[in-house]
């Protein structure tokens, strides 16, 4: 098949948000996010077209009543591009701005925050790297493991609906994005588990379900990040709804064990590593 034919697109024109109240949004892009109005006229009846745009854009967003079939509350995808994150960030809570978490600084990733305006429509502002000082664009990379804390619905096995599996898949898709997310999976409730117990030179087996329990786990999360602020920051975001707890725990990493770690044993687990990284690729293949 030969190439299709170009487009003589120039670029990206408007972007709709759905808005119940114009004039609410209006004041908050304009008053509380600094953009100016492009454009506001009356059409049909008692209807509005409104465009808005960071001043010297060329892409402008539409303000507009999402009508029957439509749906306040959404993902936009916007990304606003800023020269300072933390800057704007202390700028808009001081507007009174609705902002989810803090300023998300993943390694090799700009520094990035969520807001949220009048409709709980969710918006993005990014760092330009550009502007960044080289120093500032590397921090010291850190793991964690993420526990999903297993509650009655997930011992019995209750599967997630359609809906909360798109839910979820969004969110592992912003860890993906930010170059955050390393692995994660759901787990089989205890009754399809096993227990081993070492003692007196012997392993005892013990099949579930278990007399005993505890807090199973129900699933995980393994992220990277700069400090542990920055896991819970996006964590808070997590659709777990009114389900189960989150438990955040921080990575071993090899400088940590001292002198106990000799070259040797570094060596070794450098080549275990590299190993599992082609075990890996050879399984999802």
């Amino acid at each position: 098949m030969g190439d299709s034919a170009p487009t003589h697109f120039i670029d990206v024109r408007t972007i709709t948000v759905p808005v119940s109240d114009q004039e609410r949004a209006l004041e908050f892009y304009t008053q509380k996010l600094g953009l100016e109005t492009r454009m506001d006229v009356a059409y049909g009846e008692g209807q509005r077209w409104i465009e808005v745009a960071v001043p010297g854009s060329a892409t402008t967003i539409s303000l507009a009543c999402p009508g029957r079939e439509g749906a306040t509350g959404v993902d936009t995808g916007i990304r606003f591009r800023t020269g300072d994150a933390t800057r704007d960030f202390e700028e808009l809570r001081s507007r009174g701005v609705t902002l989810e978490g803090e300023v998300l600084r993943w390694p090799d990733v700009p520094p990035m925050f969520t807001l949220r305006d009048p409709d709980g429509n969710r918006l993005y502002v990014v760092e330009d790297m550009a502007s960044a000082k080289p120093e500032e664009r590397r921090e010291t990379l850190k793991r964690f493991v993420v526990f999903v804390k297993a509650n009655a619905e997930t011992e019995t096995g209750v599967l997630p609906t359609e809906e909360e599996l798109d839910a979820m898949t969004r969110f592992n898709q912003e860890l993906v994005d930010s170059g955050a997310l390393l692995a994660g999976d759901g787990i089989h409730p205890s009754n399809d588990g096993v227990r081993l117990r070492f003692g007196h030179g012997d392993v005892t087996v013990e099949r579930g379900p278990f007399a005993d329990p505890g807090v199973p786990v129900a699933g995980y999360w393994s992220v990277q990040a700069g400090s542990i602020d920055e896991v819970i920051a996006v964590m808070r975001r997590a659709p777990m709804g009114e389900g189960p707890e989150l438990e955040i725990r921080q990575v071993f990493e090899a400088e940590e064990f001292g002198d106990a770690l000799t070259p040797e044993l570094r060596e070794r687990e450098a080549r275990q590593q590299a190993r599992m990284e082609a075990n890996a690729r050879r399984g999802a293949a």
